[in-house]
């Protein structure tokens, strides 16, 4: 293989690296889909192994793969805070409409197996949307995390179990990683670190997800093989008690209202468009 055709092929994975980012950074999109969308899935995970060794040798792919994800989830994050700061209620409205809209694709793993749910894993259901209630009314008002400079203990504690569930979750197709910090109320102060480089906050948040990435693999093949559908349903609920929590408590029948509520369908559309080219691939 010669130097250009290399410089091609790692070009071809920037690209790839790219939108998953983006797909990562995005509440409803699932970054694992895109990587299988893009071909690159299989490969990804096979690459991520707690070996020095293997590392190395699968750094030429990692690499390129890495720095399109670094790239597009700031770009990325760049955006969505301008949006936050100047369209707060079309921007939580379109990210309502990925949240709904990954719904199907949520259920859609969880009866994989089976033609439906069984009534024993309803209880994870409403375990997880219980939970998510909870947090509503115990937290309302209050943030998870310090504000402020400096980071406080209990912030750096959560900002690594944010960093594990977001990386652990990017590797399961069909479940995103941002949606899951968004229910949890990590998703926006982590994006305004990335957009603000606040280094501090993104090295506790990096420590978190390395940890999920080579920690996580493993435990979450063996619990999606051994208990499938109950793990589903458990995220499951957690969406359904998530929507609570989204919904923009300034929203009125206003431009931005109106505008808000066109970003909601284009917003459940997205997830669906995302995974065409799979399932058109799938039935070839």
């Amino acid at each position: 293989m010669t130097f250009f055709d290399k410089a091609k092929d790692s070009l071809i994975l920037v690209l790839k690296g790219m939108a998953i980012g983006i797909g990562n950074a995005i509440p409803g999109v699932s970054g694992g889909t895109i990587a299988v969308v893009t071909k690159i899935f299989d490969r990804l995970i096979a690459s991520i192994v707690p070996n020095i060794k293997k590392l190395i040798k699968n750094l030429p792919f990692l690499l390129p793969v890495g720095i399109g994800m670094a790239a597009g989830v700031f770009l990325t994050a760049l955006l969505l805070e301008h949006l936050f700061e100047n369209y707060y209620v079309p921007t939580q409205l379109f990210f309502m409409g990925l949240i709904l809209g990954s719904v199907p694709t949520v259920y859609r793993e969880c009866c994989r197996d089976e033609k439906h749910i069984r009534p024993i894993n309803l209880i994870p259901f409403f375990i997880g949307a219980g939970f998510m209630i909870f947090l509503l009314f115990a937290g309302e008002g209050k943030s998870l995390f310090t504000e402020g400079a400096a980071l406080s203990v209990s912030d750096i504690m959560l900002y690594i179990v944010m960093g594990i569930i977001g990386a652990a979750a990017m590797i399961i197709p069909g479940v995103s990683g941002s949606m899951i910090m968004k229910i949890f109320g990590a998703y926006d102060p982590i994006i305004s670190a990335v957009a603000n480089l606040d280094i501090p906050v993104l090295a506790v948040f990096a420590v978190g997800a390395v940890i999920g990435l080579f920690g996580a693999v493993k435990i979450i093949d063996i619990v999606i093989k051994k208990y499938r559908q109950g793990t589903y349903c458990l995220i499951l609920g957690l969406i359904a008690g998530s929507l609570a929590h989204i919904y923009p408590a300034g929203f009125r029948f206003n431009a931005q209202g109106i505008v808000g509520i066109v970003f909601l369908v284009v917003g459940m559309a997205i997830p669906y468009l995302t995974e065409l080219p799979s399932k058109r691939s799938g039935n070839k």
